[in-house]
């Protein structure tokens, strides 16, 4: 490309190279005719596959088509569209500011920045009202001009909202975009006006901080940082900063879109205030807790207020005369905030108020009127197929009380992929029971190593960071039980992965250098100590403890019962799903020695812990000891995993 200096493309002369991008290469130019300086961009076709450069092409003239429409004054406009030799280009005003990338490396005071900004808010609220997405907002595509302007440009990754025959253009681009900059919902293909919101957020954060939110050798390891670790608060980085400054960063950069400014005007607006010393809608109760999370001085996930739930769960059975309140969960449904109003309108309104309550991420659950146990079997059995297999059962009998044992204090480390795991330490534990299935599993004592496990359930998240990257195929389903769309839907993003195979949850444990466990890992790490526990927290059982039989009517965030940990920290060891272990299925006593962790060995796999399914009846699938049989390629709406790691 070097050598087009000193030619003419049509009436413009190459005078030198400005800069070269991913897609083009960009120069500057002297209009001949206008006698005036342009800038020309160029496509690269060595950039991309031969069998993609139609394609590419197509999406290059449809930029210069949709910029050509554009006229607001913090828009480069483009002035003309052409091709030469075949390759098109777009002339656009030339602007010798630099880019504001060039005068990022250390904090810019806030006002200042938030002053520049505001123009590139308001362009991507026009281009938005235009219904096309930028999808590539960065410092180095917003220009400057002489008297310091910034100038929005390169839309190169343009998505046009309701294009239907722009699809194939856009098919193999959905996860295009500047991974230091990219909202956590544009990994999955799913851009958005939010997403540009987000990203130019971010360029805010930089201009303030001096610093990026996550950065990282690979898109893989920004993606993580994003899912696992909370956004650095600003303050970090300079101490003086107004809170209400802080709290709008918060609100644009939230992880999930609808957290943040409804749109781009909301935010211009939101910033303007801030400079005029209005108070600002981020300073929000919302974003107070979002602060004290980041801080570590609650925890990641909102907390039940347990005696509002124990509370109205008196008030049901008070007015239903049932002991045991069924749950469900309808289809996906807007999700509603609605005051609980306990003192002043008593119980009924409570009663009321727990019909329509459901807590963002899920954290508060519905009571509904209750479903007889073959109400509740049938409703669910017409949403999943259940696999022909056998699970094993223990027979539930009365279970003593054990004597207190002293609780270990957790343990937690991250693995390579900065995933939270758990330390179990080496020793003995009673393996299985001697409640009736003596066949298959009859008590015995085993000896572990030391080891770690996963924290929490794989998640959507987790495991779509495998799949950016290549590794891991996707999920053999998108929806779930009540939900067409949820694997590449970010409001389950802290949700189990489902409908993977054995071979899939191997493959996503490897690529992490880890492994699958083993039964007898996967139960030491439930039980924790050698008391015969039922479940990982004790012997009693609701649905505070885990998501089962009618409590939820499909899968729960991974975080959300902190009263269902086991004595080491592990979450969801009881309910949600299912997880595949390495383990044939085997009789016991168990051995590692006897064949059944070969991981090239055919025969059904072993899964614990039980599900969110109705299948076993109430309580039974979730206990510790109880296992599931399973065909290898079976892959299930209740059926996960979690990985383990030899210390």
């Amino acid at each position: 490309m070097s050598g087009l200096i000193g030619q003419n493309l049509g009436r413009y002369r190459i005078i030198e190279l400005i800069g070269e991008g991913g897609m083009a290469t960009v120069y500057k130019a002297k209009d001949t005719r206008l006698e005036r300086e342009v800038a020309i961009k160029i496509i690269r076709p060595e950039a991309f596959p031969p069998d993609q450069l139609d394609t590419i092409l197509k999406r290059f003239e449809r930029e210069g088509k949709s910029l050509g429409g554009l006229s607001h004054p913090n828009i480069v406009s483009v002035l003309d569209y052409g091709e030469n030799e075949g390759l098109p280009y777009l002339v656009m005003i030339y602007l010798s500011g630099g880019t504001l990338k060039d005068r990022l490396g250390k904090p810019i005071p806030w006002r200042d920045a938030v002053q520049l900004i505001i123009p590139v808010a308001h362009a991507l609220e026009y281009t938005h009202e235009h219904n096309i997405i930028n999808r590539d907002v960065k410092p180095s595509n917003i220009l400057m001009t002489e008297k310091g302007q910034p100038m929005l440009t390169d839309f190169g990754l343009v998505k046009i909202f309701e294009d239907k025959a722009a699809t194939n253009l856009t098919a193999t681009g959905t996860g295009l975009g500047t991974p230091d900059y990219m909202a956590p919902e544009q990994w999955a293909g799913e851009a958005t006006a939010q997403s540009d919101m987000y990203s130019l957020g971010v360029v805010l954060y930089e201009m303030i901080t001096g610093h990026r939110p996550y950065t990282s050798d690979t898109p893989a390891g920004i993606l993580l940082k994003q899912v696992n670790e909370p956004l650095p608060l600003p303050q970090k980085y300079i101490p003086d900063l107004p809170q209400n400054v802080e709290s709008v960063l918060l609100k644009v950069l939230a992880r999930k879109p609808n957290d943040r400014y409804p749109d781009m005007r909301s935010f211009a607006n939101e910033l303007q205030d801030l400079l005029e010393g209005r108070e600002v809608t981020a300073t929000t109760i919302k974003i107070k807790r979002l602060r004290e999370q980041m801080t570590g001085k609650v925890e990641r996930q909102p907390q039940v207020d347990q005696n509002h739930v124990e509370q109205s769960r008196n008030v049901y059975i008070e007015q239903n005369g049932n002991k045991t309140p069924a749950l469900e969960s309808p289809p996906d449904r807007p999700k509603r905030k609605f005051p609980i109003l306990i003192a002043a309108f008593g119980a009924f309104i409570l009663l009321f108020a727990c019909g329509l309550c459901w807590f963002i991420s899920a954290n508060v659950k519905l009571f509904a009127v209750a479903k007889t146990p073959t109400q509740q079997a049938l409703t669910l059995f017409t949403a999943v197929d259940i696999p022909a297999t056998e699970m094993i059962q223990t027979t539930l009998l009365p279970i003593e009380t054990p004597a207190p044992i002293e609780t270990p204090i957790p343990v937690e480390i991250e693995d390579e992929k900065n995933i939270p795991m758990r330390l179990v330490p080496e020793g003995e534990f009673t393996m299985g029971n001697d409640t009736g299935d003596v066949e298959s599993r009859p008590a015995s004592l085993i000896y572990v190593e030391t080891f770690y496990i996963d924290k929490y359930e794989v998640t959507n998240e987790m495991y779509g960071v495998c799949v950016f990257t290549g590794t891991c195929r996707l999920p053999r389903k998108s929806g779930s039980a009540t939900r067409s769309s949820y694997f590449n839907n970010p409001v389950y993003a802290n949700y189990p992965v489902i409908y993977l195979d054995w071979k899939m949850a191997k493959t996503y444990c490897d690529w992490r250098g880890a492994r699958l466990p083993t039964e007898a890992e996967w139960e030491k790490a439930a039980r924790g100590v050698d008391d015969m526990r039922a479940y990982p927290w004790g012997n009693n059982f609701d649905c505070d403890f885990a998501n089962h039989s009618g409590c939820i009517g499909d899968t729960a965030p991974v975080s959300q019962y902190d009263q269902g940990q086991s004595p080491y920290g592990v979450y969801g060891m009881s309910g949600n799903v299912w997880e595949w272990t390495n383990s044939l299925y085997s009789f016991y006593p168990y051995s590692s020695t006897d064949g059944r962790e070969d991981p090239d060995a055919s025969g059904n796999r072993m899964a614990r812990g039980g599900s969110w399914h109705i299948f076993g009846g109430t309580g039974g699938n979730i206990r510790i000891d109880t296992r599931f049989k399973l065909d290898p390629t079976y892959y299930g709406g209740y059926v996960g995993v979690r990985c383990a790691l030899t210390k």
